[in-house]
């Protein structure tokens, strides 16, 4: 019978070893649960830093819609003025004085150009200066001893740059050697031959 005494006490060791952790164990327990905790507090602010980035993108996006919409608005609202003094100007028309017409379309004229100054919208300065593709676009070329060739001779249209950009290129004119030169050299090489003659 002791036989079966000893067989008890192993089993039930065995069994309470089974049913109790060792403490490092347990350890490894509260570990796995602290980092299961973590991760999942750290998946929560991943998600909402997510959702605040998205956010954040649309509302750029629909400020960036709204100024190319409405960024012209203080442009428009000037020009307002101008249209007004353009009707004030038709009306003095009617009243059959060109004088008034004139002062009236000058200031019109003076008022447009100090709004697109206010705008960085810069008239280019082109006559007299040399040929530059990049700011002028050449309509022809004319003959004329006033200008050095290659330089802007006449203005057809006048260009603008939008700050640093090019808005629109100036429409010249470029100044090329004049035939007079010519004409008169050959005349005196043909005076020359008929006195050698």
């Amino acid at each position: 019978m002791m036989r079966s005494s000893e067989n008890n006490e192993t089993a039930s060791d065995e069994g309470s070893s089974e049913n109790n952790e060792t403490p490092s164990e347990e350890g490894n327990l509260e570990t796995i649960d602290s980092l299961k905790k973590e991760l999942s507090e750290n998946k929560d602010k991943l998600l909402r830093s997510l959702a605040e980035s998205e956010n954040t993108r649309k509302q750029m996006e629909k400020i960036r819609i709204e100024t190319n919409k409405y960024g012209v608005q203080p442009l428009a609202r000037e020009i307002l003025n101008v249209v007004d003094n353009f009707n004030r100007a038709l009306n003095l028309k009617d009243e059959n004085n060109e004088k008034s017409l004139e002062e009236g379309l000058t200031l019109i004229q003076k008022e447009i150009l100090s709004i697109l100054d206010k705008f960085n919208v810069k008239k280019i300065n082109a006559l007299g200066e040399d040929f530059n593709a990049n700011f002028h676009q050449a309509m022809f070329e004319k003959e004329t001893n006033e200008f050095e060739v290659g330089k802007v001779c006449e203005i057809v249209q006048d260009g603008y740059t939008f700050h640093d950009r090019l808005l629109r290129p100036v429409l010249v004119g470029v100044a090329k050697k004049s035939n007079e030169n010519n004409n008169d050299k050959k005349a005196e090489d043909d005076e020359n031959k008929k006195n050698e003659e």
